[in-house]
């Protein structure tokens, strides 16, 4: 094998690749074990520079096996966080849809007369996403599915996207729930806009009639929203917070109901939670992919501008319907 420019910077970035996938893998389970931690920011700019690092190099591995190195080098690192075979077979099954997506992209840039990086990458960007969606939700299931259903529904947090939709979807229905769309909304807020589209009765009192009825409507709310969410509220708490905590409080209920453990087994609820969290990759990471895809385009240029790489012209046949 001759060892062009072209192949040194391959080997390099097979193993920037390792590299980066073992520093995410890491920060991932690190995430999971530990209780109560919802900071996903560390392992998320890890998959972003090994996807932007992954895609870099599906336009300059010249050969099948680096391909494969590539793909495999991924998932490889999470078999020393996931001792099981559920994430054996998923990693199996990732480095399939990935090795298929680089060898997309391989040929995207061979049947293109022009080279252009970003569209011929994006082309293979949907089964890397799938491959990757596949891996974090069977790390996750291997890691949570014996944990007791207290720990494990709580670190399937329910984010602030998510409140923003049922705010959202409230709000189209009574516009008393409008406000709170922002995420920003306190409880007092919330219950003083509530009073505001109330009846004018507090119209017929005086100043402080009218200000005593508020402050005892506000407590008396506060006291309402508190036994929802299970826990004392002062009013100055994001409702989209409170929101959260109560749903997951009414969750948690449900699931250590009599009825649910009667017709659920054991490995049911970390399963749901497992697909549930691949279906929401792989919609948030299909757009989070793009932004790698440009990030790899700019290590590209980069690289073709200290001079690692070079763009060549060759000339081709093209078939063409004759005249």
């Amino acid at each position: 094998m001759q060892f062009t420019r072209r192949r040194i910077v391959g080997i390099f970035l097979v193993l920037i690749v390792g590299l980066l996938a073992l520093g995410a893998w890491q920060a991932f389970f690190s995430g999971i074990l530990t209780p109560g931690a919802s900071d996903i920011r560390r392992p998320a700019v890890w998959f972003f520079f090994l996807a932007a690092f992954f895609f870099l190099g599906t336009a300059v591995w010249a050969d099948a096996y680096f391909r494969i190195a590539g793909a495999a080098l991924v998932f490889l690192p999470g078999l020393l966080f996931a001792h099981s075979w559920e994430y054996v077979v998923a990693a199996a099954v990732s480095v399939a849809l990935v090795f298929w997506s680089s060898m997309g992209i391989a040929s995207e840039f061979e049947e293109r007369v022009r080279f252009h990086f970003f569209k011929s990458v994006r082309s293979g960007q949907f089964l890397f996403v799938a491959g990757l969606s596949l891996a974090l939700a069977s790390g996750y299931y291997v890691v949570l599915k014996n944990v007791s259903w207290e720990e494990l529904v709580p670190r399937f947090r329910i984010g602030e996207e998510m409140t923003g939709i049922i705010f959202k979807a409230a709000g189209a229905i009574n516009p008393s729930f409008a406000m709170l769309s922002e995420g920003d909304a306190t409880v007092d807020g919330f219950l003083l806009s509530l009073e505001q589209n109330k009846s004018g009765m507090t119209l017929l009192l005086d100043a402080d009639q009218a200000k005593i009825a508020q402050e005892l409507f506000l407590v008396s709310g506060r006291e309402q929203i508190a036994t929802l969410a299970g826990r004392p509220v002062a009013g100055d708490e994001k409702m989209s917070d409170i929101l959260s905590l109560a749903l997951q409080q009414k969750l948690i209920t449900f699931l250590r109901g009599g009825e649910t453990t009667k017709h659920l087994p054991s490995q049911a609820i970390p399963f749901f939670l497992a697909l549930l969290l691949f279906f929401t990759l792989l919609s948030l990471l299909s757009l989070a992919g793009i932004l790698c895809v440009v990030a790899a385009q700019a290590l590209f240029r980069c690289a073709l501008w200290v001079g690692w790489l070079t763009l060549d012209r060759v000339a081709v046949e093209q078939q063409k319907l004759a005249e």
